[in-house]
């Protein structure tokens, strides 16, 4: 019964969360992965013990890795779920040789970073030829991982850098050029290798592992018999167990679709098993689990952008953060009261 249940999950991960819906592989393509997957993880706990590299190598091979990792995890469409013929472990060739060129790309720029220096606004051609294969990637790798809105939005913006010349109103600009955009996105710390990423590879990465970790030896289930245990007895107990529960989750999860069908495998049956309708035990699972966003101390890693943008201790964000998340919690409690 527990294999069908962990079946269920891992099914229902990958029909609502497109960061789940991974193609089938064989060996050896499933040991390249874990060996990348390993050396990526070792690599950022290298670093976050003995120091950072400079900024830029640092950031250029965590980029690396995951945008390598991404075309060989992701297909490039989602409706495939069968292994393709004639492929290298279940990956397509075209997959292996665009996981080579994203590696590279990502290399090129910690490998001439002091060259750059001196040509700054001023690339070279080979610049802009990496710095498009780079982008075009980039965007690829966002579209196979996280759908395709998000790689619409950043290629309106690029478009409206290109054109704002024809824009109406306030919204007119000079425009820029393709070379310069490309500076712009690919050799600044302002672009690609910008904050967001460096956010990621310095910090969130390891949150996230941990997160993993704990929830693979057992965290979640110790987490969902701990708040049976605390508001299991009480009125509305299977309810208060599903609001307990997900807080505690949330603290160890960035996905609200993972805490939602952990947490909630067991505690929306238990809810209709007392007398709750449907609707109204996948709602409560519902919101419980989206406040794990905004839960210290990960928060879906909206707590390190912060810190970055906003140049103030994570302590404080933290602090912060617990009023709302206590408040969002506290309501849904005294609702299902």
């Amino acid at each position: 019964m527990q294999e069908i249940d962990q079946a269920k999950i891992k099914k229902l991960e990958e029909e609502y969360d497109p960061e789940m819906q991974m193609r089938p592989m064989t060996a050896p393509a499933t040991w390249i992965v874990g060996v990348l997957l390993a050396t990526l993880s070792c690599f950022h706990y290298y670093t976050a013990g003995f120091g950072l590299l400079r900024e830029s190598t640092h950031r250029g091979v965590h980029l690396a890795f995951v945008l390598g990792l991404i075309f060989l995890v992701f297909g490039i469409t989602r409706k495939r779920k069968s292994l393709v013929s004639g492929a290298f472990g279940g990956i397509p060739f075209y997959d292996w040789l665009l996981a080579l060129i994203a590696a590279v790309t990502c290399f090129y720029v910690p490998f001439v970073f002091d060259d750059l220096a001196f040509r700054v606004g001023d690339p070279l051609t080979i610049d802009v030829v990496f710095g498009s294969l780079m982008i075009i990637l980039t965007l690829e790798a966002t579209r196979r991982s996280m759908g395709i809105a998000l790689p619409l939005i950043a290629l309106g913006f690029m478009l409206y850098g290109l054109f704002g010349q024809y824009a109406p109103g306030v919204l007119v600009h000079p425009g820029a050029s393709w070379k310069g955009l490309v500076n712009h996105l690919y050799l600044t710390s302002q672009g690609i290798y910008g904050i967001a990423v460096g956010v990621v590879a310095t910090y969130v990465f390891h949150f996230v592992l941990f997160g993993v970790l704990a929830n693979r030896i057992g965290a979640g289930q110790l987490f969902i018999d701990l708040a049976s245990c605390v508001a299991g007895r009480y009125a509305g107990g299977p309810a208060k167990v599903s609001v307990f529960s997900s807080a505690l989750f949330g603290m160890i999860s960035g996905s609200s679709i993972a805490n939602t069908v952990t947490t909630g495998a067991l505690t929306i049956p238990a809810m209709k098993r007392v007398g709750y309708r449907p609707h109204f035990a996948a709602a409560v699972e519902a919101t419980s689990s989206t406040g794990g966003q905004i839960t210290p101390p990960i928060m879906g890693a909206a707590a390190f952008i912060m810190i970055e943008f906003l140049e103030m201790p994570y302590r404080t964000i933290l602090l912060a953060a617990t009023v709302p998340a206590l408040m969002h919690y506290l309501g849904i409690f005294t609702m299902v009261h």
